[in-house]
């Protein structure tokens, strides 16, 4: 069995997560129609990338399959109708390591039961993991609710228990 791990990526991770991004940028074009710059690359600054490893250290993790790196989850901060919430920002497996329950791992481990809820927000555009969290969020057995659909670019939930008192 794959021993699955999920660690806090550092200044130090700044170039690897920073190609891991152009990976997963390049396929969301494919429903995005985001186009590349005039350099080769998608519109991700690899100082952008230092900055946020740098001013928020919770901000990514990267995830490993036997010490091989598989791909990575960034977990935003946001304020909504006057609560702050953690976001599911952007979670990317490497195809290599895709249907092994990678993804449902992140979310297990992130989203634990009486800790309070997270923003789970998904492309519109991306039919795919739209259906994903459809099938896993019940599967997961973690309640989640679906907000007003007035963001034209994103799916919004709210998914977990609010907070123990």
């Amino acid at each position: 069995m794959s021993r699955l791990s999920l660690r806090h990526a550092t200044s130090g991770d700044a170039e690897r997560l920073f190609h891991l991004m152009q990976f997963y940028y390049f396929e969301a074009s494919a429903w995005s129609g985001e186009e590349v710059r005039p350099d080769g690359l998608f519109d991700c600054d690899r100082r952008d990338v230092e900055a946020s490893l740098r001013d928020d250290p919770q901000w990514a993790r990267l995830l490993f399959v036997d010490e091989a790196l598989a791909g990575f989850v960034l977990v935003d901060r946001v304020e909504r109708d006057g609560h702050h919430y953690p976001e599911l920002a952007d979670l990317f497996v490497l195809p290599k390591y895709r249907r092994q329950g990678l993804a449902a791992y992140v979310v297990s481990t992130l989203l634990r039961p009486g800790e309070g809820q997270w923003l789970l927000a998904v492309f519109r555009g991306d039919l795919a993991a739209h259906a994903y969290w459809l099938r896993t969020l019940p599967r997961l057995g973690l309640p989640h609710v679906a907000l007003a659909e007035e963001d034209p670019t994103f799916h919004l939930y709210l998914v977990g228990d609010p907070a123990s008192p």
